[in-house]
């Protein structure tokens, strides 16, 4: 109906202008697949995909509109809290695709400039970055080369709601592919991804030593034996060091993340810090995919979504004890000088995870989030003298005590 309206006769330019837009929101609708909701309403749901070239005309779907449709679509409608994208590449489709996600997700894009570059998303309502501790992790030249020159990105999500504030580190991954097609440029490709996995190995058990932190994306090669002739697997440092890896789970089922071998590429690795967070059980490929759009890893992708379910209270839910008050003996401190102008320290018996003040109007005019130290130092901004309640939280408890600013 809507053509037969554009071509009738005595339309005006105008109105022939407002149906050939609608005509095209028509086109986009039908494109925009049908996918089904993976993510879960209570849980925190982390994922990777590797999106093949998109937006480049030289590489990966040659279908640049449906392509981006599609993998808007699946974004949109799969609803994941946190999803790392690779091969993401061209920074116009970036931005496009950023604004059309933006009432939902913020997002963040590497630096390095290989073309094929990285990304994550993440949903607004549970995280904010931290900015000063995002970005790509700096590496000397074997290890630049080892990563085929795609470091690792680093993106710091501090948590946003509930009684307590984490912090959480995503680093995002795009091992070397092997795509050599002599047995000597293969078994280099197995090398560099051997010597990626020891550097990024260091780094976890030395920069983000006891922090939380997920390591996800295209790791281009299996945790069972490699995809190079069946040699270990690469990541065998890891394992042997017993992280746990949800995708093993995926890898020991005998699925497969990329489309055209039976192979589980793409992974999820987490910090032991996260271990008892992880839903065991949980991490799945959505390899199904093709039942929503037709020659999917064709026209969108040639990998599948791999995604794992974190328990997400366990983030944000601090245990307060049922009565606290300044002499709660759970939490034995001093706070000194107080009064204060400005600057005070907490002096703790157990480690201190956060320390928050109100006024007397009850709203929180400072918060600072600490890295389990048992002495901290405070300086606040200029507050307006007077009496304030300060909260310090421990892992199990926390201490209620009134704060006066001169």
């Amino acid at each position: 109906m809507l053509t037969t309206l554009l071509n009738t006769k005595f339309r005006t330019n105008k109105l022939r202008a407002a149906i050939q837009v609608v005509m095209v929101f028509a086109c986009l609708n039908l494109n925009a697949q049908n996918f089904p909701k993976l993510g879960s309403d209570t849980l925190l749901d982390i994922a990777t995909w590797n999106v093949e070239w998109l937006g480049s005309t030289s590489g990966g779907p040659s279908d640049e509109t449906t392509q981006y449709n599609n993998v808007l679509a699946l974004l949109n409608k799969t609803e994941l809290d946190v999803i790392a994208l690779q091969e993401v590449s061209d920074a116009s489709t970036y931005n496009t695709l950023s604004m059309a996600l933006a009432t939902k997700y913020d997002g963040f894009i590497s630096t390095f400039s290989q073309t094929q570059k990285t990304a994550l998303y993440w949903r607004k309502s549970m995280f904010e970055i931290v900015p000063a501790l995002s970005f790509n992790i700096p590496l000397n030249s074997s290890d630049n080369y080892a990563f085929a020159s795609r470091a690792p990105l680093q993106v710091c999500l501090k948590t946003v709601g509930g009684t307590q504030t984490d912090t959480l580190y995503l680093l995002v991954l795009h091992m070397k592919a092997q795509t050599e097609s002599t047995d000597a440029g293969r078994f280099e490709s197995y090398t560099r991804r051997q010597n990626a996995a020891n550097a990024l190995k260091l780094y976890v058990e030395t920069t983000l030593a006891g922090k939380k932190f997920v390591a996800l994306g295209d790791w281009n090669d299996d945790l069972d034996v490699s995809i190079y002739n069946a040699l270990p697997t690469p990541y065998a440092g890891f394992l042997n060091a017993n992280y746990t890896f949800p995708s093993k789970e995926l890898t020991d089922a005998g699925k497969s993340s990329y489309a055209f071998n039976i192979n589980m590429i793409d992974h999820i690795m987490q910090s032991k810090t996260l271990d008892s967070f992880y839903l065991k059980g949980s991490a799945k490929v959505f390899d199904d995919a093709g039942n929503y759009v037709s020659n999917f890893s064709n026209n969108t992708s040639d990998h599948f979504p791999v995604y794992a379910f974190y328990d997400w209270k366990k983030l944000i839910t601090r245990k307060i004890p049922a009565a606290i008050n300044e002499r709660d003996a759970l939490m034995e401190l001093s706070i000194y000088p107080n009064p204060t102008q400005g600057q005070f320290f907490v002096v703790c018996t157990q480690a201190i995870e956060l320390i928050e003040i109100y006024n007397l109007s009850g709203q929180k005019v400072w918060v600072q989030a600490e890295d389990a130290k048992q002495q901290v130092k405070v300086d606040l901004p200029s507050l307006t003298p007077g009496i304030y309640t300060l909260r310090v939280f421990g892992k199990e408890a926390v201490h209620v005590s009134k704060m006066v600013i001169e």
